[in-house]
């Protein structure tokens, strides 16, 4: 097996834009970080294997060639997501660990069903819901936890892209209900997913989307989204694919009964911390202990927050393969799970036209 040589092979199904994005983790991986094994992008799978080569790695077109490479340690799913299903139940027929690109899939009924597939075969699994690496991110549930800014009080948590604001690009398998789904799905998730991971569960939401470009997609550009928590706070979500602001940044700003957090995907590192008696702004940068933070670059050897997330999230997941460990905070089919519950409650609102209460599964 792999594991003798000190290797964690991977093989990533789908090469696109994310898939490549993947591919330069596992390499920052090596060479930023003291692993104890080599992460090796040992093959790909894709329609057009000679598009494209990596030193030292294998193209396929057929899964089954890398499925039954018993060197092969897990699987990377980077395709469309209508497709994450078929694929997911052959790696966990062969055995294969899985990382999976979010959602899960393009329907809430197989994600659920493969969640319970990764769950009962107990092979090691996560998604890349990538926001829960950045220290800032890492850094507000901290404050949460240790009750800084006291009882949350109100969030606003906001992503907008300009991905498609030219009226003249086309459409693609993103922007189709049945392959992709809208900004809530794409971008929404990750939102969800860091509100989960530092707020706990909601309780009810009310939505509402829009289509500006209605000749090119049916499903939503924008999306607005208020949020009871079952904590007793309330908050609001904000994500647009065609919203354009120069550095694209993703906020998060919380409001407590003794002052607020502000942090910004602009600057990653840290977060500010407004003390409402004493009237001051501090500036927050490290947490004691911090597992997820082994793995996530170092200001100077930055590529940016996007791909420094991704970085920290396949590395995070290979180590965990690698060292056989269960890192609590990696993000699993589960957490997935539980932020694609609340998007179709928002969707399930949108449509409605009223607030709709978030039924968790309680087998999670």
């Amino acid at each position: 097996m792999s594991r003798l040589s000190n290797n964690v092979n991977f093989s990533i199904v789908g090469f696109g834009g994310i898939a490549r994005t993947h591919a330069l983790g596992a390499y920052m991986g090596n060479i930023k970080f003291p692993l104890d094994y080599s992460l090796n992008l040992k093959s790909t799978v894709t329609r057009k294997p000679m598009d494209f080569k990596i030193a030292g790695t294998e193209n396929y077109t057929n899964i089954d060639d890398i499925l039954s490479d018993d060197t092969i340690d897990f699987v990377d799913i980077c395709t469309p997501n209508n497709a994450h299903f078929e694929i997911l139940k052959k790696a966990v027929e062969a055995g294969k660990a899985v990382y999976c690109e979010k959602p899960l899939s393009s329907s809430l009924e197989d994600s659920i069903e493969m969640e319970k597939l990764v769950r009962e075969s107990k092979l090691k699994n996560a998604v890349a819901l990538i926001y829960r690496y950045m220290p800032a991110v890492r850094l507000i549930k901290s404050a949460v936890e240790d009750n800084l800014i006291g009882d949350i009080i109100d969030f606003k948590i906001k992503l907008y892209h300009k991905s498609y604001l030219n009226p003249n690009k086309k459409g693609s398998w993103r922007t189709k209900q049945s392959s992709g789904g809208g900004a809530l799905v794409d971008l929404g998730v990750h939102l969800i997913d860091a509100i989960h991971f530092t707020l706990g569960k909601v309780k009810e939401v009310e939505c509402d989307t829009r289509v500006f470009f209605k000749d090119r997609t049916n499903v939503d550009e924008i999306a607005y989204c208020k949020m009871n928590m079952r904590s007793g706070a309330r908050g609001s979500l904000e994500v647009s694919r065609i919203f354009a602001e120069k550095d694209e940044p993703t906020t998060y700003v919380l409001y407590g009964t003794k002052g607020s957090i502000k942090m910004s995907s602009n600057e990653p590192y840290f977060i500010e911390v407004y003390n409402y008696e004493d009237n001051k702004v501090e500036k927050i940068s490290s947490i004691k202990n911090d597992k997820l933070a082994d793995f996530y670059p170092k200001e100077r050897d930055s590529l940016g927050f996007h791909q420094d997330c991704h970085s920290a999230c396949i590395v995070n997941f290979a180590n965990s393969v690698f060292t056989g460990d269960d890192c609590e905070n990696i993000a699993k089919f589960r957490d997935s799970l539980n932020a694609e519950i609340v998007i179709d409650a928002c969707y399930k609102s949108d449509r409605e036209k009223k607030p709709v209460q978030v039924d968790y599964r309680e087998d999670l």
